[in-house]
């Protein structure tokens, strides 16, 4: 009966946004405040007459809505979207891949960023097919130059001294790291003032050094074999890629910000959110863990 009761307001509140999204590119306050009112009537129903746990819900949402509001700042996620996905995670009963820490925050991400990507590929492609020209003189403008410098400058230094956070979190998934780069890689992305560069690195020369020998003395506690030539040489191949990916992906997605025919994530969000109470998210996991145990070899 509960979980009848919640997945009925995600089903209205999936097809309701979805409709509007792809009709006239808006989510609507109002409907996410009918889905919000619902939400908070459900949960108090299954504590009180049920005598359920309503905390996960709460713990879930509240994450859900740090995330989408940092997605939001860095210009990822619009504000319709953020909130969708905050009352998404709040909604959802356990998934099916529940022994994630904060489950429906990181099963909903995960399946609508993986399910959106192979569903946009062809159309991205196409479009960069026919706007190459365009995105490539953005690329290589000088000004922008200069703030992908700053954006690489930032994966350096956020991927040196978060080593031992993902070492203590044994967190080894490549997916996951590229997004945290890749996030923070646009995280107040801007064009820059002429001789930026020079200027950056003389301003910032202390707090690099900092973070040099914080990242050198962790990994000489934590995994001195991460200062291996192998292990540095993987290192830097992570920047690399991470670089390289980021660099065309904020430079596509730049590009078709303002374009008339925006992606709508509303029902990208409501696929997410379908899939993560399916074997999807499972079987990507173990293909994902597959292709990482076969490249490290």
């Amino acid at each position: 009966m509960a979980l009848m009761l919640f997945f009925s307001i995600i089903l209205a509140i999936g097809l309701l946004t979805t409709f509007t999204d792809l009709k006239s590119k808006k989510i609507y306050n109002q409907h996410l405040g009918l889905g919000a009112v619902g939400g908070l009537i459900a949960v108090a129903y299954v504590a009180i007459f049920r005598h359920e746990q309503v905390l996960f819900h709460i713990i879930n949402g509240l994450v859900a809505f740090l995330m989408g509001f940092i997605l939001h700042r860095s210009a990822l996620w619009r504000g319709g979207d953020a909130k969708l996905f905050t009352l998404y995670a709040f909604l959802m009963p356990l998934p099916l891949y529940g022994h994630l820490i904060f489950p429906n925050v990181v099963s909903l991400f995960a399946c609508s960023f993986i399910a959106g990507t192979v569903i946009l590929i062809p159309v991205f492609i196409k479009d960069i097919i026919i706007h190459r020209q365009t995105i490539a003189n953005d690329l290589f403008s000088p000004a922008k130059r200069q703030a992908l410098f700053q954006g690489l400058m930032r994966i350096i230094f956020f991927s040196w001294i978060l080593f031992p956070f993902y070492y203590l979190a044994r967190m080894t998934n490549p997916v996951i790291i590229l997004t945290i780069l890749y996030i923070i890689f646009t995280w107040r992305h801007a064009e820059v003032k002429k001789y930026y560069i020079i200027e950056f690195l003389k301003k910032n020369f202390i707090i690099f050094f900092i973070a040099f020998v914080f990242g050198l003395f962790m990994r000489l506690w934590l995994a001195p074999n991460s200062l291996s030539y192998p292990a540095l040489t993987q290192y830097i191949l992570m920047i690399t890629l991470s670089a390289g990916l980021s660099t065309c992906i904020y430079t596509t997605f730049n590009h078709f910000k303002d374009y008339h025919d925006r992606v709508p994530f509303a029902p990208l969000l409501f696929v997410g959110c379908v899939l993560s109470y399916s074997p999807f998210l499972t079987g990507v996991i173990h293909m994902v863990t597959q292709w990482n145990a076969l490249f490290s070899r």
